[in-house]
């Protein structure tokens, strides 16, 4: 390897060592390790920022807008209430429905829009019913990226995937659900056995229930009217957007700037205190950092070694880009790694001489799981991360990794079996 490679690696580990020692932010942990690689010109400026992925940029930054003019109406605090009184205030019950209703929306939209919506909705829920919040946003992360593995539009890899592979909606739903269902019901049940003491210490009373008259809590039915077209406007065009042929950035950009032009609010104001900044700066950043490990060839490296060491082994294959992809994107951001490894996988398969698409599945299944593994797997995460922060409950890096790398072995263990099982002889 030559000196940019270590370089670039040595940046690569120093930034995962500053963010989880919990001592720097993380956007400021990614910006001094791009800027570092720029300065030392291992990645000049103007290829640096060819790696950053302005469709999740634009994604978060329209979402974020719609979702700050939603909170202004109420809307999350009616939705919490009606949740707990469905629920009859039974709190493990309260914790599955969350789990479920966003690993479903995860699958239908994105997981990055799922968990603007929600975690709005967990926060006002737990304020509520004076729970501990920490439980409720953890398994709302994991939820959203296992239930976005399901299907193409559920997590970013998958569209690059479906895009380099030419994969349809239903060729996902087909090959990844099967497994996306058993891997949530196991989840969750441990997730609700891990929580088990602060789940079951409490149950909001029934009077207490009764006497919240949910219907007063929408504050402006009028711009929840408007927030909600807005809203329709986007999700509609998430639908078509591969056949316009429009990113989902621009999609959900056009949706939050036609509510920002009609609403009685002052569109600055919304912008200013709505967008999460940070989050956009951690983003770019971190697509630098990793962009950096591509740019040195650190990444095709390791890609052309494995295809050595697997060479005459098609199902010990099919688990490596499992299980590499999965632990990999617990510390690369699943975006960034699997834009890059959907060459080293068609490389693969050529060199092998097996079918490619079986391997393009097991891609799938890595990338989406392993992004439970801490912050920096997917983008979900640190959206999740930075909500609870503004709500005064912070996720130490730590604590999430520890639940989430035991989510992701129990994600990958349950995936092996399922691959093996229905890819193995089509290799």
């Amino acid at each position: 390897m030559t000196f940019s490679t270590w370089f670039a690696l040595f940046v690569f580990i120093a930034t995962v060592f500053a963010i989880a020692a919990g001592r720097m932010h993380r956007s400021v942990a990614t910006l001094l390790g791009a800027v570092t690689l720029m300065v030392f010109h291992i990645l000049p400026a103007e290829k640096a920022v060819t790696f950053i992925d302005f469709n999740t940029i634009g994604l978060l930054m329209g979402m974020m807008i719609i979702v700050g003019v939603l909170s202004r109406t109420g809307v999350f605090q009616y939705i919490a209430v009606r949740t707990v009184k469905l629920t009859r205030g039974y709190i493990p019950a309260a914790f599955v429905a969350i789990m479920l209703v966003t690993a479903v929306l995860s699958a239908v939209l994105d997981n990055v829009t799922t968990v603007l919506l929600i975690s709005p909705i967990v926060i006002s829920l737990v304020e509520l019913v004076d729970v501990n919040p920490i439980p409720f946003l953890i398994g709302e992360a994991f939820a959203s990226n296992i239930g976005g593995t399901a299907t193409l539009v559920g997590d970013p890899p998958n569209i690059i995937i479906g895009s380099f592979a030419h994969f349809s909606f239903m060729d996902f739903l087909l090959n990844l659900a099967p497994a996306v269902v058993v891997i949530m019901a196991v989840v969750s049940v441990w997730l609700v056995w891990t929580f088990r003491d602060t789940l079951f210490s409490c149950c909001v009373p029934k009077e207490r229930i009764a006497g919240v008259d949910e219907s007063r809590l929408i504050k402006d039915p009028k711009l929840l009217t408007r927030a909600f077209a807005a809203m329709g406007l986007v999700l509609a065009g998430f639908a078509v957007h591969h056949l316009v042929h429009l990113p989902a950035a621009v999609v959900a950009l056009f949706g939050a700037a036609l509510l920002l032009a009609v609403i009685p609010v002052d569109g600055g104001e919304v912008i200013q205190k709505d967008v999460e900044w940070s989050t956009l700066v951690f983003f770019a950043t971190l697509f630098m950092v990793v962009g950096g490990l591509k740019e040195t060839g650190l990444i095709a490296l390791g890609a052309g070694r494995l295809t050595d060491v697997l060479q005459g082994h098609p199902v010990l294959a099919l688990l490596s880009v499992l299980w590499i992809s999965g632990l990999a994107c617990a510390f690369i951001n699943n975006v960034a790694f699997t834009a890059t490894f959907v060459y080293v996988v068609d490389e693969m398969a050529v060199a092998l001489g097996v079918n490619a698409e079986p391997l393009f599945w097991t891609l799938a299944l890595g990338a989406c799981l392993g992004g439970n593994g801490t912050y920096l797997g997917a983008a979900a995460n640190v959206i999740v991360a930075d909500m609870a922060e503004r709500s005064g409950q912070k996720i130490s890096f730590s604590t999430f990794m520890k639940l989430g790398f035991q989510v992701v072995l129990i994600s990958l263990a349950i995936s092996s079996v399922y691959v093996v099982l229905r890819y193995g002889g089509a290799l």
